[in-house]
């Protein structure tokens, strides 16, 4: 009989239309709005502007793919002088972790603190009391707006970094399908394979617990499921619905297991190789669940139930592939113009991650190698 524990604290609104029960949930407190550009151009930051009135103290449009140390102080610089009492964060993950980077260092009160922190281990200040951040997902993958960590990327060390504090989980999530249906064809994809990643490693997980694989389980199935019909229908707003839907299951499950090897071997092929993240950590998918599905059958077999192959393995590995290509993404690097070259500095990315210790069952570092290697 296992024991386990569960735990997450962000109060969850969602619902095609719900984003108009934004200043219900501001009340009248002064909030400044993290986004990008995108969606100042489509008009929507002049909605909120419309609904928050004045509460609504300082927009911030200026956020990039793949938040740095940079670009998170330049954040923090802009937003310094105003008052304010909440963060709302629109966008994917990248708004909602800039947010949190935000928050943190005004936390902290100090620029120089965060970069020393996440590089040098410097300890949370006694005081540390992060902004309260609402996070309204536009996009159906990254999980950020249910977990307490946030990804900072260096791009001249080609390194990715995280943050993590219990009081860096959002105070609430407000998930609107709606919002995701302008998002294009390739994000759509790539998103959803984030999402799909976060499931499965969540089963095939040193810290897997009761309620994360139930949540995992039906993520797994959604994404499978929707996924590739929501290529050829992207203005579809139930299949949004599934999609957004499976991405906060799949983010419940692994706000409390993390990652492992997948996000592992990804890490590297973003920061050194430029591949979108959510297909960067989907592309070991296939070959980690032979691994596994060899060393822990019965993890594995609770994916193959997802994927509507009962307990045989080697029909779920069929339906994991026939999902790639549904989607026409290729699993091999050399589509990508990565060579096998580059298969050194993978594996040492590999090897150094604390991701990597979260798989089901320990590999040698000669299993890891020949995984990596086979990438190509």
């Amino acid at each position: 009989m296992s024991s386990w524990r569960y735990h997450n604290p962000v109060e969850i609104i969602y619902g095609a239309g719900k984003s108009i029960v934004l200043p219900d949930l501001i009340r009248h407190a002064n909030v400044v709005l993290i986004t990008t550009c995108g969606f100042r151009k489509r008009g929507y930051v002049s909605v909120l502007e419309k609904m928050l009135k004045s509460s609504l103290k300082y927009v911030y449009d200026d956020v990039q793919s793949h938040p740095t140390f940079v670009s998170i102080k330049e954040a923090y610089k802009a937003v310094k002088s105003v008052e304010y009492d909440i963060i709302l964060a629109l966008g994917g993950g990248s708004a909602i972790d800039t947010a949190k980077g935000l928050s943190a260092i005004t936390a902290a009160g100090s620029n120089g603190w965060f970069e020393d922190h996440l590089k040098s281990n410097a300890p949370f200040p006694d005081t540390f009391l992060p902004k309260p951040i609402i996070a309204i997902p536009t996009t159906a993958g990254t999980g950020s707006e249910v977990t307490m960590w946030a990804t900072v990327w260096d791009m001249e060390e080609k390194r990715k970094y995280s943050i993590s504090h219990l009081l860096l989980y959002p105070q609430k999530a407000l998930l609107d399908p709606e919002l995701t249906l302008t998002l294009p064809e390739s994000e759509t994809i790539f998103s959803g394979l984030d999402a799909f990643s976060h499931a499965i490693e969540s089963i095939w997980n040193k810290n897997h617990n009761l309620i994360s694989d139930t949540f995992a389980s039906k993520a797994i199935s959604l994404i499978y499921h929707t996924l590739p019909v929501l290529k050829n229908n992207l203005s579809d707003l139930n299949l949004r619905n599934s999609m957004l839907h499976a991405s906060l299951l799949a983010g419940l499950a692994f706000s409390n297991t993390m990652t492992t090897l997948a996000h592992a071997i990804s890490y590297s092929l973003t920061a050194q190789h430029g591949l979108p993240h959510g297909l960067a950590c989907a592309l070991p998918l296939p070959h980690l669940f032979n691994i596994n599905g060899i060393h822990a059958k019965n993890r594995v077999k609770l994916i193959s139930s997802a994927l509507d192959a009962g307990e045989n393995i080697d029909m779920a590995y069929t339906k994991i592939i026939q999902f790639f290509e549904s989607l026409d993404v290729s699993l091999k690097l050399k589509d990508y113009g990565i060579g096998n070259d580059c298969a050194d500095n993978i594996i040492h990315s590999v090897l150094t991650s604390k991701r990597t210790k979260n798989n089901i069952v320990d590999l040698s570092d000669a299993e890891l190698k020949n995984l990596v290697k086979g990438l190509f």
